[in-house]
């Protein structure tokens, strides 16, 4: 395979080419991976704590670069200026207070069934992490993985979205800038995701790989590293050994999140909410509300409700401040908005909204106008042969919506997925909002709550497709591994001195 020397990157909205930037090739990528493994030393001659307070005094240096960083966030990843500010203030927080991850990591003493108190688990940093973050985050969640590591000690590698990585060398860049301690430790990898996982798999230097993609390219990660595996088998003695030693592995994937509308909540309110869950950043969010499902007995005065809001969304420019959704971040996404929505018209269904592209034959300036679906619910009965739009991920303002006869059917409804993300459920019936929190099947319930919730104490992952390992969790409790120790000196040391 070919590898590009240079990369154009143009802004999503005009085709502009905001900056031309050297790409990286595998010897590059393999003299970063050295350099860091190398000097991984730097981070853990210094304590967590130590390393929480440099993290916290970049986010504040990061802060006085804010208009800069939101213009590249805006350009190269088409995110309306309006939610730029929320993109960033997502890291810059969390790097603020992220001392309070301490508790995942702290040493914990175990007491034994009898009383004793002479072992402790010990959380050591697991080591080198290669981290591939997605385009439709320029700067939150690579500068959350590179954080991560760093908070815990863990060298590691980010390799941003080709389609974006300005905001992310700016940030790396502010690190130079201040001189920032244990920096030899960190790098970027500036190239296609297509060999530069490999040139990871192939790292036994690497001990981490942490994605955050489609469930399907993290299931065709697994299986080039089963391909790599295979090559390393020694026979010599009679038997298959792999050489290659394991890597550990942290996916966070796609959601295909139902939100639950139950007959007992104030429509126009919960409408509003819903169509910001739904379409903020075009619908092009793992975690955005993406399968309604709403109780028979309000659905038509409910469904009136949304369509309103949803037709107040302005699209267009997002340089400006009251455009609400931006442009597609790429041909692909709205090839696929298309299909979806071709596909779900061979189910008979009804389009209550949108529908429609906007295409300039580039790769710059694509829309598709924010789009409600109506599936009937026993189209979702059988999943293998419900409307696509139903059973993947629509990574682009195209939404569906259903109708429950009553709670027990809108958890059957909600759960009839691949996915398990998050759920939000609305309802003002305090008994059935203990049901839903038990029977809901996904990592991140939320009940009654305001869209776009994201802090450092909001948890990530998600169960079946949506994560692996599957559950809710924390960056930096992936990112170590548990030591046992068992100190038997107080009771033993004068029997073996």
């Amino acid at each position: 395979m070919s590898k590009v020397k240079e990369l154009e990157i143009k802004n999503k909205y005009t085709g502009e080419v905001i900056r031309t930037i050297p790409a990286d090739t595998p010897e590059t990528v393999q003299a970063k991976i050295k350099k860091v493994h190398k000097n991984q030393h730097l981070l853990r001659e210094m304590d967590f704590f130590e390393r929480a307070q440099l993290l916290s005094k970049y986010a504040g240096k990061m802060r006085f670069k804010k208009k800069k960083l939101k213009d590249l966030v805006v350009a190269e990843g088409g995110l309306p200026i309006k939610y730029s500010e929320w993109e960033l203030s997502i890291v810059l927080t969390g790097f603020k207070f992220c001392d309070w991850y301490h508790q995942f990591i702290e040493d914990r003493p175990l007491t034994g069934i009898e009383g004793q108190k002479n072992v402790v688990i010990k959380y050591i940093p697991h080591g080198l992490s290669a981290c591939i973050s997605p385009r439709n985050t320029p700067i939150s969640l690579p500068l959350y993985q590179m954080g991560a590591n760093y908070l815990v000690g863990n060298g590691v590698i980010v390799k941003p979205s080709t389609a974006c990585p300005l905001t992310m060398l700016e940030a790396y860049s502010t690190m130079k800038e201040m001189e920032f301690p244990g920096l030899d430790a960190l790098d970027l990898v500036i190239a296609p995701g297509e060999w530069a996982v490999d040139e990871f798999l192939k790292s036994q230097l690497i001990k981490i790989i942490m994605t955050v993609t489609s469930s399907h390219t993290a299931k065709d990660i697994l299986v080039r590293y089963g391909r790599l595996l295979k090559k390393t088998a020694d026979k010599s003695m009679g038997v298959t050994m792999y050489t290659q030693p394991f890597k550990q592995f942290f996916f966070e994937c796609a959601g295909n999140d139902a939100g639950i509308v139950m007959n007992d909540v104030n429509l126009e309110k919960v409408a509003k909410w819903n169509a910001v869950a739904s379409y903020t950043n075009s619908g092009q969010q793992c975690f955005s509300m993406k399968r309604i499902i709403v109780h028979q007995d309000i659905y038509d005065e409910y469904i009136e409700c949304l369509i309103k809001e949803i037709e107040k969304l302005k699209y267009g420019d997002p340089t400006d401040p009251t455009v609400d959704i931006g442009p597609l971040g790429s041909r692909r996404i709205l090839m696929m908005m298309e299909v979806m929505v071709a596909d779900a018209k061979e189910y008979d269904v009804k389009i209550y909204t949108g529908g429609e592209k906007i295409d300039t034959g580039e790769d710059y300036g694509l829309f598709y106008t924010p789009t409600l679906v109506e599936i009937k619910p026993e189209l979702c009965e059988d999943l293998s042969k419900a409307p696509f739009l139903w059973r993947e991920e629509a990574f682009g303002p195209v939404r569906s919506i259903t109708k429950a006869k009553d709670m027990k059917d809108a958890i059957r409804l909600a759960n009839a997925s691949n996915y398990g993300m998050r759920a939000v459920v609305y309802t003002s019936n305090l008994n059935n909002i203990e049901v839903f929190k038990n029977q809901l099947e996904a990592a991140n319930i939320y009940i009654n709550a305001k869209p776009m919730l994201v802090d450092i104490t909001v948890s990530l992952g998600g169960i079946k497709d949506s994560a692996y390992p599957a559950g809710c969790k924390y960056y930096p409790q992936e990112l170590v591994y548990g030591k046992y120790i068992y100190d038997g000196t107080p009771l033993n040391l004068e029997k073996i001195k």
